[in-house]
C-alpha cells in the first residue's frame, strides 16, 4: 500500500492502523485537578477537600478530582488507609467530591507490593521472581523496595478484580490513574511460563478492565504501550512534570518540565489513535509558591499541552494559587476538538513546531506554537511554506503578548524569542474589511468558545454576530483588526452596550466577562459611511 512520502502523516497512519488492530478505545481526553505536583503525597483529606471547595467556587470547568500516590499504608495494600492524613476514609472522600459536583479519581501501582505491604507478607508466592529465585525489584519508593506481581497467575488476577471492585462499587472511584505499570512486564520466571510478559501484563489489565467495566476511565502511566491498548482510556506520553525547567539529570526521561513539554510533541500522532493522550499536569503557580518556572515557561507547558487537545489537568494549591494565574488553565479548558502536527518531528532532535489548522463554517484559521528551547534569546525565521499553509496574504497575532503584528504573504520573524518562550501565532487569511483576528477565551482563538458567527453588509456598514459558549466563568477578550479605511462603531454583550477599545493602529478589543454563554453584536464603518 502507498502511503505518501510525509513522514508525519507516515506516523499518523501507522498509529491508525494500529490502533485499528488492536481495538484502541480512543476516549475524549479527561480534565481534572491532581494532589501531586505540589503536595507530593504530603496531602491530607483536609487538602483534598478545601481544594476542591475551591474549585467550586472558581466553577472550574474540570471532570475528576484524582487523588495521587500518599493516601495508602504501602504498595500492595490498597485497602488500607492511612487514617493519620485520611481520618474519615476514602469512600467517605469520594462522596464529598461527588457532593461537590466532580468524580473521584485515584491512584494505585496494581503490580507490585512493597517489601512492607502485608500483601507481600501473606502472599510470598504471589512475587515474580528471578532465575535464582529471588523477587524481582521493579522500582524503590520512597526508598522501600517494590517487588514485581507475577500476573500470570489465576490468583492475582483474581485479587484484582475483588480490588478494583471495592474501589469502583463500594467506594465510588470513576478514574484510576494506574501507575508503574512497567512492573507487570519485568523478566523473570513466571508461574505460567507459556505467557510473554507482554502476554502477562495484558492479562493484568483485562482483569483490572473486566472488573471496573466500561465506564470507568483508566489512565495507564508508567507503561509499556502496545499491550495497553484497547484497555486503557489515556496513557501517559512522557516523563514527570516538575517544577523545574532544567532536568536534574540531563536525560530526557528525568522529571522536568521541558522533558515533559518535549515528549509531548514528539508522541502527538498517538493521540486519538491509541488513546487520549496525557502530557501530565500543568503547573501554573508563581515562583513563590514552591515552583522554579518562570512565566515563559509557565506558557510553553500550557500551549503545548493546550495544542496536543490531549488531557488538561492542573497540579497546583488552588488555595494560594493567584487569581490571574488561572487564566492559563481556563484557555485550554475544554481541550482542544483538534489536535497539532509536530511538523519537525523528524527535521531536527528537539522539534519545536506545533501547527494546528482549525475550520469552521465561519472561517479557516491556523495556530502555531513555535518553541525556543535555548537558554538565550534568539531571532526565529519561518515560511508559511514550511508551516505547509497556502500561499496568500495573512494576518498574525501574538496570543501570549498581545500583540498584532501585521500581515504577511511569505515569511514570519520573530525578533527577541526569549529563552524557553512559546511563541504562540493566530495566522488567519486577509480580507479587506474588519476581521475576528482572535478570541483570548481559547487558545484555539475561536475554535471551541465561539458557535456562530454572523455577517451582515448594509452600505457601508458591517455587523457581526458571535454565539459564545464555553463552561465556567472567564474574562478574555475579542480582537478585531481593521483595514484602512475602516473605523469601530458600536458592540453589545448580550444586548448590552459595550466599548471596543483601540490598541495599536489597527486593531481593536472588545473585554467582556463570559459565564457560560453570550452574544455578541459589533458594528464597524467605512470611513466617509
Amino acid at each position: 500500500l502507498a502511503y505518501g512520502d510525509d513522514p508525519c502523516e507516515l506516523a499518523e497512519t501507522y498509529a491508525s492502523l494500529w490502533g485499528e488492530r488492536m481495538k484502541a478505545r480512543r476516549s475524549q481526553p479527561f480534565t481534572g485537578w491532581c494532589t501531586w505536583y505540589y503536595f507530593y503525597g504530603e496531602n491530607t483529606e483536609k487538602d483534598v477537600l478545601e481544594c476542591v471547595r475551591k474549585a467550586k467556587e472558581l466553577a472550574l470547568p474540570l471532570e475528576y478530582i484524582l487523588v495521587d500516590d500518599g493516601y495508602q499504608k504501602a504498595i500492595g495494600d490498597w485497602l488500607e488507609v492511612n487514617r493519620d492524613k485520611f481520618p474519615s476514609g476514602m469512600k467517605y472522600l469520594a462522596e464529598k467530591i461527588k457532593e461537590a459536583g466532580f468524580k473521584p479519581g485515584l491512584w494505585l501501582a496494581p503490580f507490585a507490593a512493597a517489601q512492607d505491604s502485608r500483601l507481600l507478607a501473606e502472599h510470598p508466592d504471589w512475587v515474580l521472581r528471578d532465575e535464582n529465585g529471588e523477587p524481582v525489584l521493579a522500582w524503590e519508593h520512597w526508598g522501600v523496595p517494590c517487588y514485581s506481581l507475577d500476573l500470570s497467575r489465576s490468583e492475582v488476577q483474581e485479587w484484582l478484580k475483588e480490588l478494583f471492585a471495592t474501589l469502583h462499587k463500594d467506594w465510588g472511584y470513576e478514574f484510576f490513574k494506574l501507575d508503574f505499570l512497567f512492573a507487570g512486564a519485568m523478566p523473570g520466571q513466571r508461574h505460567n511460563p507459556r505467557l510473554t510478559r507482554a502476554e502477562a501484563l495484558r492479562r493484568g489489565l483485562e482483569a483490572i478492565r473486566e472488573s471496573v467495566g466500561d465506564e470507568v476511565y483508566i489512565l495507564g502511566c508508567g507503561a509499556p504501550l502496545g499491550p495497553s491498548i484497547g484497555i486503557v482510556d489515556a496513557m501517559r506520553i512522557g516523563p514527570d512534570v516538575h517544577p523545574d525547567w532544567h532536568p536534574f539529570w540531563r536525560d530526557l526521561t528525568s522529571p522536568s518540565a521541558e522533558n515533559s513539554a518535549r515528549n509531548t510533541m514528539t508522541r502527538y500522532f498517538f493521540h486519538r489513535r491509541l488513546w487520549a493522550n496525557d502530557p501530565d499536569c500543568i503547573l501554573i503557580r508563581t515562583r513563590d509558591d514552591q515552583s522554579n518556572l518562570v512565566l515563559n515557561e509557565v506558557r510553553t507547558l500550557v500551549s503545548i499541552v493546550g495544542l496536543s487537545g490531549g488531557a488538561v489537568v492542573d497540579s497546583d494549591n488552588l488555595l494560594s494559587l493567584r487569581r490571574g494565574r488561572l487564566k492559563y488553565l481556563r484557555r485550554i479548558l475544554p481541550p482542544c476538538p483538534e489536535s497539532a502536527r509536530t511538523i519537525d518531528l523528524f527535521r531536527q532532535e528537539k522539534p519545536s513546531i506545533m501547527v494546528m489548522e482549525i475550520e469552521r463554517p465561519w472561517g479557516k484559521w491556523w495556530v502555531v506554537g513555535i518553541v525556543n528551547w535555548s537558554d538565550r534569546t534568539v531571532t526565529t525565521n519561518l515560511t508559511l511554506e514550511e508551516l505547509g499553509i497556502p500561499q496568500g496574504q495573512y494576518h498574525l497575532y501574538n496570543y501570549w503578548r498581545g500583540l498584532y503584528l501585521g500581515t504577511t504573504e511569505g515569511t514570519i520573524t520573530l525578533r527577541r524569542h526569549q529563552p524557553h518562550e512559546t511563541v504562540l501565532l493566530a495566522i488567519k487569511p486577509y480580507l479587506p474589511e474588519p476581521l475576528l483576528l482572535s478570541s483570548t477565551f481559547h487558545i484555539t482563538q475561536g475554535g471551541v468558545e465561539i458557535k456562530q458567527v454572523e455577517r451582515l453588509v448594509v452600505g457601508k456598514e458591517l455587523r457581526m454576530w458571535f454565539h459564545l459558549k464555553k463552561p465556567g466563568v472567564q474574562f478574555g477578550k475579542l480582537i478585531f483588526v481593521l483595514p484602512e479605511g475602516w473605523r469601530e462603531g458600536g458592540a453589545w454583550v448580550n444586548s448590552r452596550k459595550q466599548a471596543l477599545i483601540r490598541f495599536g493602529k489597527k486593531a481593536v478589543a472588545l473585554g467582556f466577562t463570559l459565564e457560560e454563554e453570550a452574544t455578541v453584536e459589533t458594528q464597524f464603518i467605512a470611513k466617509g459611511g
